[in-house]
Formats: C-alpha cells, sequence, structure tokens
C-alpha cells in the first residue's frame, strides 16, 4: 500500500475496505490510489481469508473522480502531461487501459463487492462505484458523469455501468448534461441499491459488508457470474449454467453446512470452504 497513506485498507471479520483518504481533495483519485487499488484487488482475488470487499472514501466524500490538479491533462499529440496511475509518460489510450483494467478487475472479482457512498461520487469514482455488486448511499450523497464538463468522453467503465443500471435513456440524460444526481433520484433510477441517513452510512455499510464475508462464498461467487454473465446468455445456456453452477456447490463444505442448519434449524455459520 501506498506509504502515504492514500489509501486505507482494514481487514476484519473476512471484510476488506477500502478507504480513498485524501479529504482535502475530496479524495480525487491520484497515482497512488490508482497504484493501491491495483494492489489490494489482486490481493483480494487471490486470498481466501478475504471474502468481500467495501470501496469508501473518507471526510465525508466517495470521490471527486480523477485528480487532474496536478497537470494530469493532456498534450497536443494526446500524450498524458503527467501519468494519471503514476506510469511514465504516455499516450492517454495507454493510461485509460490502465483504468479500464482495474474497473474490470472490480467488476469481475470473484467476491461480493458494495460501494459506500457519502458526499461526491462523480467521473471515474462514480465508474468504481457501479462495478461493485452493490451501491448505498447517504441522503446527502450526489452522483455525475461529470465528463461533458470537462469535454471528455466516458472512461471507468462508465459507458457499459450507467446503462445497465438506469436504462439508455437516463444515462444519456446523465452523460450529456453532467448534472448532479441526488441521492434520493439515484435509488429512484436504480442508480444504487439504498439511501440511508449520513449518520448511518458507515453502520449500515459495515453491516452489508459483514453480511457479505458470511456468506458462503463460492456460491454467493457463482451467482454473481450468472447475474452479471446472463445477458449474454440464451435461456438455454443459462438453465445448463445454472446446473453446472448447483453441481459445484454441492461440494462445497459451506452447502454441507447450510443444508445441516436447515434439518437443525439453526442459522448456518459459513466458512467459506
Amino acid at each position: 500500500m501506498s506509504e502515504t497513506n492514500e489509501t486505507l485498507v482494514e481487514r476484519s471479520g473476512g471484510l476488506v475496505t477500502v478507504t480513498f483518504n485524501r479529504p482535502a481533495r475530496r479524495n480525487a483519485l491520484n497515482a497512488a490510489n490508482w497504484a493501491d487499488l491495483d494492489t489490494v484487488l489482486r490481493e483480494v482475488a487471490l486470498n481466501p481469508d478475504d471474502r468481500a470487499l467495501v470501496l469508501t472514501g473518507a471526510g465525508g466524500n466517495f470521490s471527486a473522480g480523477a485528480d487532474l490538479s496536478g497537470g494530469a491533462g493532456s498534450t497536443e499529440n494526446g500524450e498524458a502531461a503527467s501519468g494519471l496511475t503514476g506510469r511514465q509518460r504516455q499516450a492517454i489510450v495507454h493510461e485509460m487501459r490502465v483504468v479500464g483494467d482495474i474497473a474490470r478487475r472490480l467488476h469481475r472479482l470473484p467476491k461480493p463487492t458494495l460501494a459506500v457512498v457519502d458526499g461526491t461520487a462523480v467521473g471515474v469514482a462514480l465508474g468504481l462505484a457501479l462495478a461493485c455488486d452493490l451501491v448505498i448511499a447517504s441522503d446527502r450523497a450526489r452522483f455525475s458523469e461529470i465528463f461533458i464538463r470537462r469535454g471528455l468522453a466516458l472512461d471507468g467503465g462508465n459507458s457499459w455501468t450507467l446503462p445497465r443500471a438506469v436504462g439508455l435513456r437516463r444515462a444519456k440524460q446523465m452523460a450529456f448534461f453532467g448534472d448532479m444526481v441526488s441521492a434520493k433520484d439515484a435509488l429512484a433510477w436504480g442508480l444504487v441499491n439504498e439511501v440511508v441517513p449520513a449518520g448511518e452510512l458507515q453502520k449500515t455499510g459495515q453491516e452489508w459488508g459483514l453480511r457479505l464475508a458470511a456468506a458462503p462464498t463460492t456460491a454467493i461467487s457463482l451467482i454473481k457470474r450468472q447475474l452479471d454473465d446472463s445477458g449474454l446468455l440464451t435461456f438455454e445456456q443459462a438453465v445448463e449454467a445454472e446446473a453446472q453452477a448447483q453441481h459445484i456447490t454441492y461440494t462445497t463444505t459451506d452447502a454441507r453446512e447450510g443444508i445441516a442448519a436447515f434439518i437443525e434449524r439453526r442459522d448456518p455459520r459459513f466458512t467459506g470452504q
């Protein structure tokens, strides 16, 4: 992790909480944040003790998007003036491929993910939130596809995740105007799962995160794949994939525990095995 503590990573009860920690910049994402997120995603994907991931921000904001304050714009020939992701100066297309790969790995992480959003979540940071499986927000949260106000196109996976969350027409409204969307409207449009009072956000986020971490890891991973891939499959392909997934779950210790708990009329105690 970054030695400057610009990204905080905490582990407890199988839950990994990643906090963007640049409150003076409204947690705008710099090179250290991208490097840290890249590292933690690789760790969580491979570590069986990491069973769920929460993404959030410090100081009352999720993130103001990419930090462009250090001259991380573009030169006339399309090179990054200074690397957004901390790499050597290179064409913007290559920088964006790095960002896109991180968003893709967050979206495809074989563990459940939750974005806990307070304050602003805009631009590429909104893309990271939408790449998570679930999103909860405070009642003061605000969301924006800010790119159009900077003369930029969408990135961070927003072009794929946004229309799937809110529908094509709402996605175009957000992308074409770049207006702030309130928490109330975000809930009504399907951008988030739940809205809670700001004072209860972290508590609720912790509760949701721990519930995800306590779930049967293999089963929830397969369910995530089933739902994410459903739009790519025919019905026949989907039910065949269900049969194969169910065969896999029946080989797990968690499935045996779940069935035993049902027979014994008690709550299951899943271990992720």
